[in-house]
């Protein structure tokens, strides 16, 4: 059976106001993939709003599928915030002190 989980999520996010880009699927990207830029940029916005936000990184970042356009700014995205709690997950398996 089909579902219609994808056009469901299409329709609350436009409903929401957040940009839906059709670009087709984002690439995977691991964290290794990510400059120290754009490793910081997520580490920041995992912890809430960041106005201050380089547009570029903003854009690289949503076209990566680890951000979303929102009407208050760009945001993190599901994808990027699993990204950045397994970073710091593995981190806490590297060093069981922390």
């Amino acid at each position: 059976m089909r579902t219609r989980r994808g056009r469901a999520q299409r329709i609350r996010a436009a409903e929401s106001g957040a940009e839906v880009v059709a670009s087709g699927p984002a690439p995977d990207v691991t964290w290794e993939d990510l400059s120290e830029a754009e490793q910081a940029a997520l580490k920041r916005m995992n912890r809430g709003r960041y106005p201050d936000l380089d547009e570029a990184l903003g854009e690289r970042l949503t076209h990566l599928g680890l951000a979303v356009r929102r009407p208050e700014g760009t945001g993190i995205s599901r994808k990027g915030r699993a990204l950045v709690i397994d970073r710091l997950l593995e981190g806490r398996r590297e060093d069981p002190d922390r």
